[in-house]
């Protein structure tokens, strides 16, 4: 098999991040208007908005967002602060939202 073969398609690298962003800033809009603005459902909506991001950036090819031109290891700033806060963003408001 070929390595081309095991790689899987920007539209299958992309929907992860899509899907989970969509439903963790979906959780945190439905929560605000009953709530309202709390840190977790902030931080909610901005893990889910940056992970649509880097989502969109792996499914329209741009650089840094997984595509082709990143074989050597290297990762844009812009994804990889976006990751972060992502990351950041969703181990916080779980970390809040459990206490």
């Amino acid at each position: 098999m070929s390595e081309r073969q095991l790689m899987p398609s920007n539209k299958a690298r992309a929907a992860a991040p899509i899907a989970t962003g969509v439903l963790l800033a979906g959780t945190a809009a439905r929560e605000i208007p009953q709530d309202g603005l709390e840190l977790w459902t902030a931080l909610a909506l901005a893990g889910g908005l940056s992970a649509i991001t880097v989502g969109l950036g792996v499914l329209a090819g741009f650089s840094g967002f997984g595509g082709d031109d990143n074989r050597d290891g290297h990762r844009d700033r812009t994804t990889v602060a976006l990751v972060g806060l992502a990351v950041t963003c969703v181990a916080v408001g779980a970390g809040i939202a459990l206490a």
